[in-house]
């Protein structure tokens, strides 16, 4: 009783409040690690935007042959999905402290988070993979390789009618125009709606960050070594835009010729190769 209540005074205590406040507030926007496997030097794994970790499963096993791989579901996402999604980047940087140091990997628009980790908590994250991912998503007058506005502007209108349908347009797009686009949307389908849909505010915010973020000037205070990862099918993030940043960032850049938005998918063998070239013979 007198812990209780020694407890129940510190919370009172304005010191305690503000305390308390922004735990609960980080914990609203954590991100989760829903399965981490392997051994060797970490690898954070981040989906993106209306999908979740479990698209990975198949990739990260032969990933775990070489590092602990930590799958992550971004806030209000698959395991993950009764948390927000924090409009704020310092509160998304916060809100991933708890993962651990090491290798970030970023897909798409959690590509995007990984860089703001990188720029905010430069400690946390050894090197940078950026798949599939760029630091603008939408064109802009500098970065006129964006994808035009009116595509999320679109994505959004829908979201109001049918979340679940809009999911499965966005996954058409990812594939479009890859050699084996049937198969490829099939698998999509099958592993995103195998866990809970997102949240509606999770993906009105992943749109809202798509089309305001703009971390192209912070590029050049980049302190990890990182990695970019384009598909020449790409018709979401145009391998042109993630060429750029990786040129801006005195990164490395590689182009999977077959590959569309998702190369885990037919050249997770090649994927894999590249990341090892890079981050297992080099001291990190």
């Amino acid at each position: 009783m007198i812990r209780t209540g020694l407890f129940i005074l510190w919370v009172r205590s304005e010191y305690g409040f503000c305390i308390m406040r922004a735990f609960l507030k980080m914990a609203a926007f954590a991100l989760k690690i829903v399965n981490s496997k392997g051994q060797g030097p970490v690898l954070n794994v981040l989906h993106g935007w209306g999908m979740n970790a479990h698209l990975f499963d198949d990739w990260s096993a032969d990933l775990a042959q070489y590092f602990q791989v930590n799958l992550i579901d971004l806030p209000g996402h698959g395991l993950n999905h009764q948390q927000f999604l924090s409009l704020d980047l310092d509160e998304l940087a916060t809100a991933a402290s708890h993962v651990p140091k090491g290798i970030w990997l970023g897909w798409s628009m959690g590509g995007m988070l990984a860089l703001n980790q990188a720029l905010k908590h430069p400690h946390q994250v050894d090197a940078l993979i950026m798949l599939c991912a760029t630091p603008c998503f939408v064109s802009r007058t500098h970065w006129p390789q964006g994808t035009d506005a009116h595509v999320l502007e679109q994505f959004a209108k829908n979201l109001q009618l049918d979340i679940k349908q809009t999911i499965q347009t966005f996954l058409a797009l990812e594939v479009k125009g890859v050699d084996d686009e049937r198969a490829q949307l099939r698998l999509l389908k099958q592993k995103v709606f195998e866990r809970p849909l997102p949240s509606e505010q999770a993906l009105t915010a992943g749109l809202t960050l798509l089309n305001q973020v703009d971390l192209s000037p912070q590029l050049k205070n980049l302190q990890s070594p990182s990695l970019w990862i384009s598909g020449r099918r790409d018709r979401l993030v145009l391998p042109a835009a993630i060429q750029q940043a990786a040129d801006m960032s005195g990164g490395e850049y590689h182009m999977l010729k077959g590959s569309g938005h998702a190369p885990f998918i037919r050249q997770a063998d090649d994927l894999t190769g590249l990341i090892k070239a890079k981050f297992l013979q080099e001291n990190l």
